[in-house]
Order: C-alpha cells, then structure tokens, then sequence
C-alpha cells in the first residue's frame, strides 16, 4: 500500500498486552505513523488502609499479601512508567512511546492532537472519555475480550464460566460514551471449559494469553485493514444488561465452588468392588 495511504494510528493502554497489541499492528501494512501511549491506572494515589481493603475485596488473603509485598519492595522496582517503557522498547521497537499519566489532563490531550491521528486503538486501559476517544479521524476502536452486548464489563470468561455459558466471545467494536456499547465490526467466540482441571481462575488466565488475546489481536489487524480500505461498517449493539463489575474474592471462591460440583457430577462414579 503506498505510504500517503496508510493510516497513522495511536494505542492506548496501560498494561503489557496493549503493547503486544500494538506490535501485532505494527506488522500490519495499512498502518504507517504507530503511536503506543501509555498510561497509569486509577488508584494510584490511595492510602495504605483504602488498597488494603480493595486488596482484600478482589483477592482476599492471597491480595493483601501481594500488596504487602509489594510495597516492601518499591524502593527496589522500576516505576510503573519505567517497565512499560523498557517492555514497548522491547516488543513494540517501531512504535514512537510516550507515557502520559492521565490521559484526559489538558495537556496530554493536546500531545495526542498533535499527532493528527487517523485511528485510534485502546486494549488493557480504563475508560476514555469523548474529548480524546473523539480527537482520531476515523474514530477509536476497543478490544474487548468478551461477547458484546451480553457480557460487557471486566473479568473475561469469568461470568461466562459462572454462569454455565461454554464460550467465550472477543469483540472488535467502535468507543462510544458507554462502557463495551458501541457498534461492533468484528466478533467471534470461543470454546470455554466449563469444567477445568485445577484451579479455573489459572485456567482463565491461560485461556486468555494463549488464545483471546492473539485472535484479538489478530482481528483487530483485520479490522483497522477494514477501516483503511472503506470496507468495515459496524453494527449497532442491542440491548444488553449492565457491564459486570471486576469478579471479588467472594464470587472467586464461588466460582471454585460452582466448577468443583460440574466436575462431581460429571465424573462416573466408580464401579462397586465385588
């Protein structure tokens, strides 16, 4: 494709598989000018008691002692900013990185403007608000690893395996003002094991490494080849119930407890001994 063509493109993201996303885009032809801006998520300035608490809510014992370990270890560890530039100069070496702690602050939003972005991506960040989801000419794409509009929301495959539903969906879709809403360009789903051997929270984390987020990445690349070439209309989102919540320690402990019964009943009791 000739290089006036190709679209300027800018990804958003404040974790390592954004920037795995962004170097999976990065071999794509239709995309000239790779702008990878990284951020911080919320809660960064919370006080000792208030992390503790949400340690305790989203991880219980095994959160707090995380947290506790990885506060005795801070002096010690790079910045936040710091690993993620060392992880994009790494694994995403075209792409021009530059990190802004708050994405929506005058000043950042006058950085990504100048950039004069065609497209914008955003995969693994918190929610962007219009004045900067809005600033690409060709409007922002998200990655959710999950079946739009059923389950919008965080936790991926977790309200899918608790609920009994064996697949897992990945969407492609346009950032609207609501959370997971906008039209969808790309959707496909997965099979899920409800039933997991070990612990399915493990098995969760697996299924999305190994295969949600490289068939995510791989549909977001056909879906930015779409927009390139005029071709990707999206399909308005029907009604769907409100985007679920990050799953607590107590749904985890629920959902260990649902997989553990699937797995009772579907194991053959064994044979009587004569």
């Amino acid at each position: 494709m000739p290089a006036a063509d190709r679209l300027t493109l800018v990804v958003f993201t404040a974790g390592r598989l954004g920037i795995e996303l962004a170097a999976a885009l990065a071999r794509t032809a239709e995309v000239g000018a790779l702008h990878l801006v990284t951020t911080e998520l919320p809660g960064g300035h919370r006080g000792v008691m208030e992390r503790a608490r949400l340690a305790w809510r989203r991880d219980g014992p095994p959160g707090i002692a995380q947290a506790m370990a990885g506060r005795l270890l801070r002096p010690f560890r790079r910045s936040g900013a710091e690993t993620l530039a060392a992880y994009a100069a790494e694994h995403c070496p075209r792409a021009m990185h530059r990190h802004l702690p708050d994405l929506h602050a005058p000043d950042s939003l006058a950085r990504v403007r100048a950039l004069a972005p065609d497209l914008g991506v955003v995969f693994g960040c918190y929610r962007l608000r219009r004045e900067l989801f809005g600033i690409p000419r060709l409007g922002t794409l998200n990655l959710h690893l999950g079946r739009a509009p059923e389950f919008r929301g965080s936790s991926p495959g977790f309200y899918e395996m608790l609920t009994g539903v064996p697949e897992i969906g990945v969407t492609v879709h346009r950032v609207e003002d609501g959370l997971d809403s906008g039209p969808i360009l790309l959707q496909e789903s997965f099979p899920l094991d409800l039933a997991p051997e070990g612990d399915p929270l493990a098995y969760l984390r697996q299924l999305q490494a190994q295969v949600l987020v490289p068939n995510g990445a791989r549909m977001m690349a056909d879906a930015v080849r779409g927009i390139a070439r005029g071709e990707m209309p999206g399909r308005p989102q029907g009604p769907g119930r409100r985007p679920r919540a990050r799953a607590t320690w107590a749904l985890k402990q629920e959902l260990r407890r649902v997989v553990a019964r699937r797995r009772a009943v579907d194991s053959p009791a064994e044979a009587p001994v004569s």
